[in-house]
């Protein structure tokens, strides 16, 4: 079953490496994804069947690198966040 998450990566000390995370992110929802900046990081909204779990990112991430990867809800609600509401609402069944 494809899910919907939300993906943010704070990156203190960007690196090459970096580069690397849109090819996993990529691979796992099959393109279907929107990247978009955050301070301090990247962040992205993606489709995917893979658990957030078995998404390797184990050789890309630094020492002081973390990422965070929640499951979007039928519930959850944007206001602003223009790319990633915007990427949600085209995958949402219309209310």
């Amino acid at each position: 079953m494809v899910k919907l998450y939300f993906a943010l990566f704070n990156l203190p000390k960007p690196t090459y490496e970096h580069a690397k995370i849109v090819d996993v992110i990529r691979e796992v929802s099959s393109g279907d994804f929107k990247q978009f900046p955050v301070p301090g990081g990247i962040a992205y909204v993606f489709s995917s069947e893979t658990k957030p779990w078995n998404i390797g990112f184990g050789r890309i991430l630094m020492n002081t690198d973390s990422v965070m990867i929640i499951e979007i809800g039928e519930e959850t609600n944007l206001q602003g966040f223009g790319v990633m509401a915007g990427w949600l609402n085209s995958h949402r069944p219309h209310r």
